[in-house]
């Protein structure tokens, strides 16, 4: 699971060497292990080497040099840390995940839990990483408490608990008050609770710390789409296109507008472009099919339904709108089995059709 703004530079590699220390005794094996000053120099020999490599993008290398850093000097906290920074660079993250909790065991503090609650969250195993930003937030400074809110906050979203998700974006920001994504995030979760002039507010207020954030342009669009604003949404998604000329989300949603404003061919090249971007992007072979629809072309509309349901066979509106295309075309028993298909993939507003079939 990827949050939608989860942008955050989460992780730095520890490049400061341990000060030499006396005899020590292991903690991660279990025998114990008396490290003469010679091993020492030489574990932090390897260690440094590994690090250099990591600044190197040598990942590989830098991997090599911390597992024999840690083969010499098993209580190493750090080199585990940056051993784990080159196993998440390798696509290994259950190695990762492993060697955040060997520092841990060793040294526990919030950066390390809320490391290996990030790599929970892309590994979609959200209970842990809950437990694990819960415990970074109990342990650590002012910058973590607040990353590890941020992350809650997601989490929630992602769970539709979206008072949960808005009390967690406001300790975010009471630790990290110009970070524009959690600002942006907080106003996602003001609209699903229908709070739309705060949402507003929050969308406003992300795009003055970040002006160049294009989905917090989209964002606002939408809610004052909601508000019937199809001036000032057309504007935002419009800038959101300036920003990001890839946006493929705001090409299809400015061309709803364009639709809802019966400014026909401009929606239809919205669609398109949205589709020239991904081939895959369902909703915009469905809007299109809305559009001919509208102009009257049916066939033109079957066909964009006929893709959208090619590409999601579980996207009922398709379904539907497919249904009024077909009963238009006098395809009667056709439209009756895609209403009723939509009304089982549940599209209450196809019942209504479904009224008519035998």
């Amino acid at each position: 699971m990827k949050f939608l703004s989860l942008i955050f530079v989460l992780f730095f590699i520890f490049s400061a060497t341990y000060a030499q220390e006396g005899n020590e005794k292991t903690t991660v094996q279990d025998t114990v292990k008396v490290l003469s000053t010679e091993d020492m120099q030489t574990a932090e020999k390897l260690y440094n080497e590994g690090v250099s490599a990591y600044t190197q993008n040598d990942y590989s290398r830098a991997l090599s040099k911390f597992i024999d850093a840690i083969a010499i000097k098993a209580n190493f906290p750090k080199a585990y840390y940056n051993r784990a920074l080159c196993y998440i660079e390798l696509d290994s993250l259950h190695l990762a995940i492993s060697d955040f909790g060997n520092m841990i065991l060793l040294e526990p503090n919030g950066k390390a839990y809320f490391q290996r609650g990030r790599l929970y969250v892309d590994m979609d195993n959200l209970e842990a990483a809950k437990a694990d930003f819960i415990k970074a937030i109990a342990l650590d400074s002012a910058s973590y408490k607040g990353k590890s809110f941020y992350y809650l906050g997601g989490i929630a979203f992602e769970q539709n608990k979206y008072n949960e998700a808005l009390m967690n974006y406001d300790s975010a920001l009471k630790f990290l008050p110009d970070y524009a994504y959690a600002m942006n995030d907080r106003g996602s979760a003001n609209r699903m609770l229908g709070k739309l002039d705060e949402a507003i507010r929050d969308y406003t207020k992300a795009i003055k710390l970040d002006p160049k954030m294009a989905i917090a342009y989209s964002n606002r669009a939408s809610v004052k789409r909601k508000k019937k604003d199809l001036v000032g949404a057309l504007a935002d998604y419009s800038s959101a296109i300036e920003i990001k000329p890839d946006f493929v989300l705001a090409y299809n949603s400015r061309g709803v507008v364009y639709k809802e404003q019966e400014l026909y061919d401009k929606a239809i090249a919205d669609f398109n472009k949205a589709i020239e971007l991904n081939k895959n992007y369902v909703f915009a072979y469905n809007n299109r099919g809305n559009v001919h629809y509208k102009q009257k072309d049916y066939q033109a509309a079957l066909e964009d339904y006929n893709k959208a349901i090619e590409l999601d066979d579980s996207y009922g509106f398709a379904y539907l709108n497919r249904g009024i295309t077909k009963e238009m075309l006098r395809d009667n028993d056709g439209a009756c089995a895609d209403w009723l298909r939509a009304y089982k993939l549940g599209v209450e507003s196809a019942k209504v059709y479904t009224n008519q079939c035998k």
